[in-house]
């Protein structure tokens, strides 16, 4: 596994779990207001952990953590992600699991056997084949537009806890078509707002929804 971020500890991003976090290093997409460069493009990348050291840290701290969240960079990419996460459950960690949804087969594999306990799924636009391969950065095809389809239904039937995420970008974005997300995922959708950093296009015009407007679409 090619990890190229590791929080030791967060209260955060698995919700009722004290959990570390690892970032894949790697991802098939371009999302122009993506705020971490370093883990998709490849002129960015940095020196990754060697998995053993990972490993040593939460074999020594298993008792004081309940779990572990598998984030990007996209995950799913990496070919010895079921392996990796085996070591995990071996541990007597949870999973949870953060993906673009591009690669259903990983996914039908991880929660059919029982090997992710969450996943968080991120929407990138309304599901619309041209707005989607725009939020997407243009490198969407019809054959991945479609898995990402396939992804959506198998995480509803897979009996875990999961959760469909948008980054709302205001001119990406309109407060309709995020209402329009809202609506079609019901309660297990969730917003995050767009926040100024360093991102993958810096010559964008991205910025956040205001306080009123999010309450608009609240």
């Amino acid at each position: 596994m090619l990890i190229a971020g590791f929080q030791k500890q967060s209260l955060i991003d698995y919700p009722g779990n004290i959990s570390s976090v690892l970032f894949t290093q790697g991802c098939n997409f371009r999302c122009g207001y993506c705020h971490n460069p370093n883990l998709v493009l490849p002129e960015y990348f940095e020196k990754v952990y060697q998995n053993e050291e990972i490993f040593n840290y939460l074999n020594k701290y298993k008792n004081l953590l309940s779990a572990v969240v598998i984030t990007g960079g996209e995950p799913t990419i990496q070919k010895d992600l079921p392996y990796f996460i085996e070591k995990l459950k071996k541990l007597g960690l949870k999973v949870k699991l953060d993906s673009n949804g591009t690669n259903p087969q990983m996914i039908t594999m991880l929660t059919t056997q029982k090997l992710i306990d969450c996943i968080a799924m991120d929407i990138k636009h309304i599901l619309d084949y041209q707005k989607y391969n725009l939020a997407v950065g243009n490198v969407l095809n019809k054959s991945i537009y479609h898995k990402i389809l396939e992804s959506i239904e198998i995480i509803k039937n897979s009996g875990i806890d999961y959760e469909f995420r948008t980054t709302i970008v205001k001119g990406l974005h309109t407060i309709e078509e995020i209402k329009t997300l809202k609506k079609q995922f019901t309660q297990h959708h969730k917003i995050q707002n767009f926040r100024s950093a360093k991102i993958i296009n810096q010559n964008s015009n991205f910025i956040g929804f205001s306080s009123g407007e999010l309450q608009h679409i609240q």
